[in-house]
């Protein structure tokens, strides 16, 4: 009995120690952002006129460098970006523009699917199955064919997603875009189910825009899961892209995707944060449009008891008071634009409203609509568009 008594110890030692130095190592190895970062558009291998371009990773966006290539000019006021040989101009908008937002759901999440973490049991799909959902995706993306695409849920090299580069994806497929990243989720290893670790993740969100920023901005978001499942979870963020008008002034377009499992005030500190950020731009005369997957429902929906009631996830109302009267929420009243993911894609399946657009009052916009991504086939949400005046 001694012997038994002591074998059982020495296990339960040896699993005190192990646990100890994986999260000494995911500490150490972990991604921790700065406040705010600076983003840099990612240049196609390949395309790029420059000699010795070369893609290096700096915090949590891609940079292209090639001697001095890749360096942001000024603030607010510069009028472009730095590269190798001078300054390149930022693009100035048209009028009009047509913008969409889509959580892509990293491609692994398409109408055959649930998950783990909403009360299904899966952890992934396979990867043709993956390749297939992400052929579609981007072919919906075409015929689209919007000005600026605001993207949730792409991932860079995540073992969920087989590490297929889904950046250099929509690079190819949209060679004429100038693409920005910002990381959100960087873990070495999730351990994460138990059974079936989700393993290494590296994922983010996307702008997408036909039109070169003056800059780019990655802004994190002050909510945080409590240690030590923070290294192991989301450092959700705004991505930010400031655009150059015609008139001589500025337009700010914003990428969100905020948090899905609040562990207590995470997603009000988040509209806190965001609603501040948007006052102290349109204060100075900017016009803000932000789109994506808010993890809330907006302003005017009716919300169903099914919706609430999910143990596993439930999505929340959007605080929209903490946004001042200089500002809108737009969305699509006629259709849903999320699924539930605790089993398959059914007509039984819960769904909801958690993908929609802020405009300023100095901005004119349509109506918000859901295009696209019909039964839930590629991912579990679907593309909203918005048609935007800025003259």
């Amino acid at each position: 009995m001694r012997r038994f008594f002591k074998f059982v110890l020495g296990l339960v030692l040896v699993v005190f120690v192990a646990s100890a130095l994986f999260i000494v190592v995911a500490a150490i190895t972990g991604y921790w952002p700065d406040e705010m970062e600076e983003v840099h558009p990612m240049l196609e291998r390949g395309k790029a006129s420059l000699e010795g371009v070369r893609q290096d990773r700096i915090g949590d966006s891609l940079e292209t460098v090639s001697h001095d290539a890749g360096v942001a000019c000024g603030g607010l006021g510069s009028s472009g970006t730095c590269q190798a040989g001078g300054c390149i101009m930022a693009d100035i908008l048209p009028d009009s523009l047509r913008i969409v937002t889509w959580n892509i759901g990293y491609g692994g999440l398409g109408d055959n699917m649930d998950f783990f973490y909403d009360g299904g049991k899966r952890v992934r799909d396979t990867k043709a199955r993956t390749m297939e959902n992400l052929d579609g995706i981007l072919a919906e993306m075409k015929a689209l064919d919007a000005d600026i695409y605001l993207l949730q849920e792409v991932d860079e090299c995540s073992r969920r997603t087989y590490r297929i580069n889904e950046l250099e994806l929509l690079q190819k497929a949209f060679p004429d875009y100038h693409l920005y990243f910002a990381c959100n989720y960087r873990s070495c290893f999730v351990p994460l189910p138990l059974r079936s670790p989700m393993g290494k993740v590296s994922s983010g969100i996307v702008i997408l825009s036909r039109y070169r920023a003056e800059k780019a901005e990655r802004w994190a978001y002050p909510s945080r899961f409590p240690f030590p499942v923070s290294l192991f979870n989301l450092k959700r963020c705004l991505l930010a892209a400031t655009f150059r008008l015609a008139d001589g002034g500025r337009l700010v377009v914003g990428n969100t995707h905020n948090t899905a499992y609040d562990t207590g005030k995470m997603r009000d500190q988040e509209t806190t944060f965001l609603a501040a950020w948007v006052d102290s731009l349109q204060k100075r005369g900017v016009g803000v449009v932000i789109g994506g997957d808010w993890n809330q429902y907006p302003p005017g929906y009716q919300v169903s008891g099914a919706e609430l009631s999910n143990p596993w996830f439930a999505v929340a109302p959007l605080r929209f008071s903490a946004f001042d009267a200089q500002g809108r929420f737009v969305h699509d009243s006629s259709a849903k634009t999320l699924r539930y993911l605790d089993f398959p894609y059914s007509e039984h399946s819960t769904l909801s409203v958690t993908d929609y657009f802020y405009v300023s009052c100095s901005l004119q916009a349509g109506d918000a609509e859901v295009c696209g991504n019909a039964s839930f086939v590629y991912s579990d949400h679907k593309p909203v568009s918005l048609t935007l005046c800025v003259d």
